[in-house]
């Protein structure tokens, strides 16, 4: 079966700069990132009503190579998983703080992801309804390796998860040769 015919039954949403609303994805900035280029996008259901709860699936993205960017913009699992619905999907960045920008390969600085995303999962909970104790880890690639690299740096950030979702280099098969990793 070649895939690249199979016909998408889903289609990812852009990121945005409108104002969060169910069924965007817009483009987010902490108030520690204001000024920089610095950014995580935000996806409430198509079904979101406020002062409800929902569980919220946390997705890192992919390095950058070939096709890929290694970008925000470029999550899809947690759309794939959720089809849009009943879940608030966020696409996290990994903190280039040097550049105050977005790292498109592996880490960025460790210490700053970490706190990042501690920052915005606690935000979305609290803002946007997100389920605190329901909160998933989701990666690809680099993204599925930070699920633990990232995801439990820590206890802090480890006590959030409920469970992970891990595509891609997540079986420990090849040595990547990244300092850190």
């Amino acid at each position: 079966m070649d895939l690249k015919k199979v016909v998408s039954d889903l289609t990812t949403p852009s990121v945005t700069t409108d104002a969060a609303a169910p069924g965007r994805r817009v483009k987010m900035v902490l108030p520690i990132s204001k000024g920089t280029d610095l950014y995580h996008a935000l996806y409430l259901p198509i079904d979101w009503k406020k002062k409800k709860k929902y569980p919220v699936i946390v997705e890192f993205s992919g390095n950058k190579w070939r096709s890929s960017q290694g970008t925000v913009d470029e999550c899809d699992l947690g759309y794939g998983i959720s089809g849009g619905k009943g879940v608030i999907w966020i696409s996290m960045p990994f903190v280039d703080k040097k550049n105050g920008k977005n790292a498109a390969t592996w880490w960025g600085d460790v210490e700053a992801t970490v706190d990042y995303c501690k920052q915005t999962a606690g935000h979305v909970c609290a803002d946007y309804g997100g389920d605190s104790s329901k909160v998933f880890i989701a990666g690809f690639s680099r993204g599925a390796i930070a699920c633990n690299y990232i995801g439990l740096h820590d206890n802090e950030i480890a006590s959030l998860w409920r469970g992970f979702i891990c595509h891609s280099h997540y079986d420990g098969v090849r040595e990547w040769g990244v300092q850190g990793k």
